[in-house]
């Protein structure tokens, strides 16, 4: 599976880039005030303008579509929202484009019921900075219902703007402040994402499995902690489910990234002039190709 990859690396990268983001502007598209966008032949135009432009460029067309969707239904809403999504843009995105990733990563996480893979994976990969975008991701998906609470808030006079702006920004700032399954959330990620890199970091054997199996185990204990202690709005069974499916996912994802063998597992220790070093070496495993031998048989014919 890694050498049918590692050729058609070039091929698949931007079908796998087409599927994610006609899933996304299928989402989008399910808030239906725009019924032109609404159409599938409008996503997949998106999906594959999508896999030519930059990850900038494509964080930009998603705010495009969430701002087009809520205009038709409040314009106060919509500014809302494009504010608070540029802010995001310009202070992360626009400088950090593809640890960025990780906040349609969370999006997607939460809208298939496997949210707690993302923070297993950044901390396996991508290291404590993606904290920041996985905070930010957790912040839009929960953010999303305040969305129609906004709607609701439109004021029926049109010249009205600055009035409803300034109820929906504190409404927004006092649902983030209130909000304890947001922070909560946003914490346990966040723990969970240094014990994972902090672990797998450590020189001894299946360290990168352990650290996955213990931040599995820290999301389940920081969940219903947060369910026992703030009434935290989560299914528990739900969340502990999801986490062990995330834990097995992870295991599949680390195993082809790294295959090892700890069986022949060495430490060498050398010197130079100035230091003492001590080196643990854990060799990899690869799998070489059968070798195929073509022997030509030729029949000996006899003349008579």
């Amino acid at each position: 599976m890694i050498g049918f990859y590692k050729k058609n690396e070039k091929l698949i990268m931007p079908v796998l880039k087409f599927i994610v983001a006609l899933i996304i502007f299928n989402c989008i598209s399910k808030m239906g005030y725009a019924s032109v966008m609404t159409k599938l032949p409008i996503g997949i135009l998106f999906s594959i303008i999508a896999t030519i432009i930059s990850a900038q460029w494509f964080f930009l067309l998603i705010i495009f579509m969430i701002t087009t969707h809520l205009i038709f239904v409040s314009v106060g809403a919509a500014i809302l929202v494009f504010v608070f999504s540029i802010i995001i843009y310009l202070l992360y995105i626009r400088l950090f484009p593809k640890k960025s990733l990780l906040i349609l990563a969370v999006l997607l996480g939460f809208n298939f019921k496997i949210p707690y893979v993302v923070p297993l994976f950044a901390g396996l990969f991508m290291g404590i900075s993606s904290i920041i975008p996985i905070a930010f991701g957790t912040l839009i998906w929960y953010f999303i219902p305040h969305i129609y609470v906004l709607i609701d808030m439109k004021s029926k006079e049109t010249m009205d703007i600055i009035s409803e702006l300034t109820k929906m920004y504190i409404s927004t700032i006092k649902w983030i402040t209130d909000d304890e399954t947001v922070i909560t959330t946003v914490i346990i990620f966040a723990v969970v994402i240094i014990a994972v890199y902090y672990i797998s970091r450590m020189s001894f054997d299946y360290s990168w499995y352990i650290a996955i199996v213990l931040g599995a185990v820290i999301n389940i204990i920081g969940f219903l902690t947060g369910i026992l202690s703030v009434n935290i709005d989560i299914d528990a069974l739900a969340m502990a489910l999801s986490t062990i499916f995330s834990m097995f996912l992870m295991f599949i994802i680390q195993f082809f990234h790294r295959v090892v063998d700890y069986s022949r597992a060495e430490k060498v220790q050398f010197e130079d002039e100035e230091n003492y070093y001590y080196v643990k070496v854990i060799p990899k495993i690869i799998v070489e190709k059968p070798r195929r031998e073509i022997k030509r048989i030729v029949e000996d014919t006899k003349k008579e």
